[in-house]
């Protein structure tokens, strides 16, 4: 009989041990945390006991050894904390020493700004270099009948470059980011030399040569004449002087050139942009200078003198751009005339034309000031980053960037900028060598931000740079840090506080072996670097990392990844309704009715502060895409929430947003093969049911459970009308419940941004107008199959043709049906036997017509023959969509053979001079996702052919008139 007295000892030790680990975790855990915990400990597997000599097993106990985390599968000993270098200096006592660890971008679209800049690769017809002219000298061979080679000027690019940076202070906190956009510029492509230059206020603003770019060789060539110059200069025009304007202005009368500045737009105005503004149109070539482009002389600018010193003066126009790739394509196309809408600019006067009255005095704002502006002004990202910044007392713009890329990846350049400049930190002079200016937090400010600040995103943060450093150790770029170290030459402050913990593998990888942690005070005579500012040796313990820094880390595969999703919870989509006489905004209720329910989802979420919880397009901010920013939020939000009312489903613009959305539903069923419903409605007003269309109709909603009054009132009644403000604040309860229930339950995965201005809109077509489409699959089954060719993408019947398995779970009929209905139409599936039953081709059409075509029917003899007789009808409201998938190899290597038999199969129902299976051809689809951008044009156009040759009931029963001659 088993002991239970010794097996109650052993439980009973295995719980002291479990309450021990808890209690040196440091934390106040709540119940649900202690579940997570055990349970997480309780799924992971356990490390197999190395054998010792003699049978006996090695090492620890791992019942009773002292450490827990020895347990972990993927554990090698104690993290040490990481420490910004920049932090060194007054009270330091920690000896350490410096390691280099991994840079995280400083220029998050930096991939999009390159695609920004493809209108500057127009190549210059008439370059320097020759090439052999074939034309002519076939012709001169055939003249003279000597074979002498003919060359002309060859194509090259466009322009040299010149980059300018602006090298004053303020500049500094951007070196990276500038380091990176002259990477984007070297290597795009786009330009035939790249030169840099700085521009320094101290030297009366004269462009002092710093040579080329990094990954870039400099042409040593001479400038000549005939050069296509562009300049580009680089300012945040706050502590420049007149040295960057006057480099403007004297170069605008002679060539292309733009202002980049770093800084959000809309607080250029604050800085040394507060010029008169403009939109300047293109210029008459592509290619002018600045002084040939076309504006309009604001009004106000009248009460200047129109002369200087004697002479007449004139302004100049400059461009100015983000760094936004929205903002740099605008500039582009403008110059290159491929915008006639131009793009934003500023004129620039002579010296001394605009007074300049001195800057008035106030009294600087305290932290909490500070921090309340920051809240009210700030974007959603911004605000999220500098809670997260908050546990460090001061920090370089390498850890702000790192902690953006992992924790803030929405944020742009301009969040970054709006955070740096918001008045919360000072900024000095990093230490030699370092990783650049040191941004402080001014008094008050950081206490006030880590308020804000969660335990839970703390470790996050912590954690995710952890990871990322562990990851990235071959990384290219790097900053300096600090790793406490015993007999190390560098200190570290007792204020300082850890960014990072790395493993004894991870320092490793980055050069840091053989030093143990430190664990006494560092001695002055070692600490060379910092001797002047530490006070004499002092018996103190050496500041530990937070408690939660001890806590096992676990793998990301086992904890879900710690990459915490913040998307939107909703998409806020609604009808702008117009502006009456000269009252007030009437989208303010909107807007209430979207922070209320903002309110609502943090409440009920975990949503850290900062982040998103609804999103609506009153939050995009000027100098943004419209079109691009809606279509990235479409493609990230977990649920969209239509405002039901009549001018909402009269607005095409809704309808899109409808339709960019509803595509990521069906993407997700393809894919999953699990139908979801991701659309939460909201009745705005009473709208009647015979006016919904299709896919607002499909939706099985029952408006009562968010309250009678809601039902017959609709959410702008209650708002309006006090009375009811119980009812309304009911309603919209229930409905940030049901966003929150939906969100979660069905987990939405984000998609691909799409281009918002070329989708079809879901109400567009009306659902019951008279000839429905009809959709039919010209594919062998299972048991038909050409000889070789697998049944994997097979079934039973011709509709169960599946080629995007095991991607799509969907037969792709059912797809093509999906994206149909989508977009407000009505579907038909037809069998394609019946479709050559049908009428000959002067019969009037039975409906248009697509055709999905398997390339592998054509070598089926049946199907090939019924594909030539509907090619043999030519009828124009017959569309043929080949769906083809890449990656299935049998297709890949018979490709180029199928192509050739589809042209000589169905030539009338293809386009001209194109390859059926080609990638730049229009019928064919190469994944699930094209077909939301095929599907919805093929559906425009043959019901347009449809419409133009369907014949009218009258004229079918006009009786006919006959010669007489011919004897009937």
């Amino acid at each position: 009989m088993p002991d239970q007295g010794g097996e109650r000892a052993a439980g009973s030790d295995a719980l002291t041990a479990v309450i021990g680990a808890l209690n040196g975790a440091g934390e106040d855990l709540d119940a649900v945390s202690l579940a997570e915990l055990l349970w997480l400990s309780a799924r992971m597997p356990r490390r197999a006991a190395a054998a010792a000599p003699g049978g006996g097993s090695g090492g620890a106990d791992p019942a009773t050894s002292d450490d827990l985390r020895e347990r972990l599968p993927d554990w090698d000993g104690e993290g040490r904390p990481v420490y910004q270098s920049a932090e060194d200096g007054e009270g330091a006592t920690l000896a350490a020493r410096e390691v280099t660890v991994p840079r995280a971008s400083a220029l998050p679209d930096a991939r999009q700004l390159a695609s920004a800049l493809r209108p500057l690769g127009r190549p210059w017809r008439n370059g320097r270099t020759q090439q052999l002219d074939v034309d002519a000298t076939v012709s001169d061979y055939a003249r003279s009948g000597e074979l002498v080679p003919a060359f002309r000027p060859g194509p090259e690019r466009w322009f040299d470059l010149t980059v300018a940076v602006d090298r004053s202070p303020t500049m500094a906190v951007w070196d990276a980011t500038v380091d990176e956009l002259l990477k984007v510029l070297a290597t795009s492509g786009v330009f035939r030399t790249l030169r840099t230059a700085g521009i320094d206020s101290g030297k009366g603003g004269e462009a002092l040569t710093e040579g080329p770019p990094p990954g870039r060789r400099r042409d040593g060539a001479s400038t000549t004449g005939h050069s296509r110059r562009l300049l580009l200069v680089v300012s945040d025009c706050v502590s420049g002087g007149d040295a960057v304007w006057d480099l403007l202005r004297r170069s605008s009368a002679v060539t292309p050139t733009v202002l980049v500045n770093p800084l959000p737009p809309q607080i250029w105005r604050q800085s040394g942009l507060d010029l008169p503004a403009v939109r300047v149109s293109p210029p008459p070539t592509a290619g002018s200078p600045n002084v040939r482009l076309r504006y309009l002389v604001p009004p106000l600018l009248d009460t200047l003198p129109d002369t200087l010193r004697g002479r007449r003066h004139t302004w100049v126009p400059v461009p100015v751009v983000a760094l936004s790739p929205h903002s740099v394509a605008r500039w582009t196309r403008m110059l290159m005339r491929g915008d006639p809408a131009g793009c934003q600019a500023v004129l620039v006067p002579e010296p001394g034309i605009i007074p300049r009255p001195p800057a008035p005095r106030y009294d600087p704002p305290d932290g909490g000031q500070l921090v309340e502006a920051f809240l009210h002004s700030a974007s959603s990202p911004a605000l999220r980053l500098a809670v997260l910044c908050s546990p460090f007392p001061g920090l370089n713009t390498a850890l702000i960037h790192l902690i953006r890329q992992e924790l803030v990846p929405e944020a742009t350049s301009a969040d970054v900028a709006e955070v740096v400049v918001s008045g919360l930190f000072s900024i000095s002079e990093g230490p030699a060598g370092g990783s650049g200016p040191v941004l402080r937090f001014r008094d008050g400010v950081r206490e006030r931000l880590t308020a804000r600040l969660g335990a839970r995103d703390a470790r996050r943060t912590r954690d995710a740079v952890s990871r990322f450093i562990a990851a990235h150790t071959s990384a290219a770029g790097h900053f300096a840090a600090l790793v406490p170290a015993a007999g190390g030459r560098a200190a570290i402050s007792s204020e300082a506080a850890p960014f990072a913990d790395l493993s004894a593998r991870t320092l490793a990888a980055l050069g840091v072996t053989g030093d143990g942690p430190a664990t006494s005070v560092a001695d002055p005579a070692d600490v060379v670097d910092a001797e002047d500012h530490l006070s004499p040796p002092a018996p103190v313990t050496p500041p530990a990392p937070a408690a939660w820094a001890d806590r096992p880390r676990l793998r990301a595969a086992q904890t879900g990844g710690d990459r915490s999703d913040h998307r939107p919870y909703f998409f806020l989509s609604y009808a702008h309704t117009p502006r009456y006489a000269e009252g007030a905004d009437p989208d303010m209720w909107v807007e209430r009715l979207f922070r209320d329910l903002c309110g609502h989802v943090m409440a009920m979420t975990d949503l850290p502060a900062g982040a998103p919880a609804g999103f609506m397009d009153r939050e995009i901010r000027s100098g943004e895409g419209w079109s691009e920013r809606l279509g990235e939020v479409l493609a990230t939000c977990r649920t969209f929430v239509p405002l039901y009312s009549p001018r909402y489903f009269a607005s095409e613009m809704c309808g899109r947003e409808w339709y960019a959305f509803a595509q990521r539903a069906v993407y997700h069923h393809a894919r999953s093969g699990r139908p979801v419903e991701p659309i939460v409605p909201a009745l705005w007003v009473p709208t009647p049911q015979e006016i919904l269309p299709g896919p607002a109709e499909r939706l099985q909603i029952d408006h009562r459970v968010f309250g009678e009054r809601y039902a017959t009132d609709g959410l702008y009644g209650l708002i309006k009308l006090r009375l009811f403000a119980e009812e309304y604040e009911r309603a919209v309860y229930e409905l940030a419940k049901r966003i929150v229930i939906v969100a979660d339950t069905v987990q939405l995965p984000p998609g691909s941004a799409v281009d918002y201005r070329s989708v079809p809109s879901a109400f567009g077509g009306p659902g019951g107008m008279p000839g429905n489409l009809r959709l039919a699959v010209a594919a062998p089954t299972a048991t038909e199959l050409p000889e070789g060719r697998s049944p994997f993408y097979y079934g039973a019947t011709r509709g169960a043709w599946n080629p995007f398995r095991p991607v799509s779970q969907r037969a792709v009929a059912d797809l093509v049906a999906s994206i149909v209905f989508v977009s407000n139409r009505q579907v038909d599936t037809v069998p394609f036997d019946e479709v050559l039953a049908g009428p000959e081709e002067d019969a009037p059409s039975q409906g248009p017509l697509i055709v999905l075509v398997d390339p592998w029917a054509v070598r089926v003899p049946q199907l090939r023959a019924q594909l030539m007789a509907l090619n043999r009808l030519h009828r124009p409201d017959v569309k043929v969509v080949i769906p083809w998938n890449p990656t299935d190899p049998q297709s890949a290597d018979a490709g180029h053979d199928l192509s050739e038999e589809l042209a000589r199969t169905i030539p009338r129902l293809l386009h001209r001079n194109e390859s059926p299976l080609s990638t730049m051809s229009r019928s064919s689809v190469l994944s699930i996702k094209a077909l939301g951008r095929v599907v919805p044009a093929v559906v425009r156009d043959v019901y347009s052919a449809y419409h133009r040759h369907a014949q009218s009931p009258l004229d079918a029963a006009r009786p006919a008139l006959r010669d007489p001659t011919d004897g009937s």
